[in-house]
């Protein structure tokens, strides 16, 4: 159990660090003692925006500190090994944004120092895992409303729109496009929905955008659009597609499961049950429910000694199934996991 009035969280990073430090502000039990970054005028401005106390621009001193109990990491990709194997080793909690690293090599040593310290909660930040809904799928699935779950589709699909710029289209910094990126938040959503089976076999494909009108700088060397199937040992598979930018009239996220007595989908959400009757039609039912979010559940998993729902070793094999996808577009074949 942690004694402290609230925890103390030192956040790295302060591009979608910001959307951190915002969302611990509206948390009793935490506290942001403070920020790190390399970019000083960012330090400047956001230390005096949000009255935080310390401000680093080394990783390793905000995580050699005594005054900081827990870190967000939010920081390019590449770095995301490094700074969380310190925080580890400086006894610190830790929350990564996704993905845990950028090769299974890398995530592994994450979780193998994450085990020497068992009292350390260690979490990957996956947002949509707090979705409602997506809860009320899980639960009717474990609660066997819908029968064996055989199949997944997830879909996002952004309109035309400026590729990201900076380190995301950089495969040494980012480890890959929009598979990497948002293709993982949903990858990470349905497996998770469907009871993190072990995967056995990935086969897919990936395509980058003619560079057009670019500095040779900013050319990316990263997928625009990446396509995949992965087979489970339960038999199970699910489809994936993901893409940056696509020819199509709007964006779109879509995400459908199907079992033997029934299907759900989200955006929009329903369930469809089969009795051997009739098929009927539910919409959720929030009743008693309390909302939560990655950030809550994180402090409320320090503050309660419980372990965190995203956990490391689940972000290894994320990694892995990326890592496979990533070679079977290379190889032009199935990769076994």
């Amino acid at each position: 159990m942690f004694s402290n009035k609230a925890v103390r969280v030192g956040v790295i990073g302060l591009g979608v660090g910001r959307w951190h430090i915002e969302s611990y502000l509206a948390i009793p039990e935490a506290k942001v003692s403070a920020i790190c970054d390399i970019d000083e005028e960012k330090l400047k401005s956001i230390t005096i925006r949000y009255g935080i106390a310390r401000a680093y621009s080394n990783y390793e001193e905000l995580c050699r500190s005594n005054d900081i109990d827990a870190v967000s990491i939010c920081v390019p990709n590449y770095l995301h090994t490094p700074i969380a194997i310190c925080a580890l080793e400086h006894g610190k909690h830790v929350l990564c944004e996704k993905p845990l690293s950028t090769t299974p090599a890398d995530a592994e040593k994450i979780l193998e120092v994450s085990n020497r310290f068992p009292n350390l909660r260690a979490m990957v930040a996956m947002r949509f895992r707090f979705n409602r809904d997506a809860i009320y799928i899980k639960n009717a699935i474990e609660n066997g409303e819908m029968g064996d779950v055989y199949y997944g589709f997830i879909s996002y699909l952004r309109q035309l729109v400026r590729i990201p710029g900076n380190w995301h289209v950089k495969k040494n910094l980012s480890g890959g496009g929009t598979l990497i990126d948002h293709g993982l938040h949903l990858l990470d959503l349905i497996w998770w929905i469907m009871g993190c089976p072990k995967p056995i076999e990935a086969f897919g494909n990936t395509y980058t955008y003619p560079a057009k009108n670019l500095a040779e700088k900013d050319i990316p060397d990263v997928e625009g659009l990446a396509t995949a199937m992965i087979r489970f040992e339960t038999g199970a598979t699910i489809m994936l597609e993901s893409a940056w930018r696509a020819l199509i009239h709007d964006g779109s996220t879509t995400m459908r499961l199907f079992g033997t007595k029934g299907s759900a989908a989200l955006w929009p959400f329903r369930i469809m049950l089969e009795d051997g009757r009739q098929i009927t039609s539910r919409t959720a039912d929030h009743t008693g429910s309390v909302p939560e979010n990655q950030f809550k559940h994180f402090i409320q998993c320090i503050v309660n000694g419980k372990k965190p729902i995203p956990t490391i070793d689940q972000g290894v094999t994320l990694q892995k199934m990326l890592d496979a996808i990533y070679r079977s577009a290379i190889e032009h074949k199935a990769i076994t996991i």
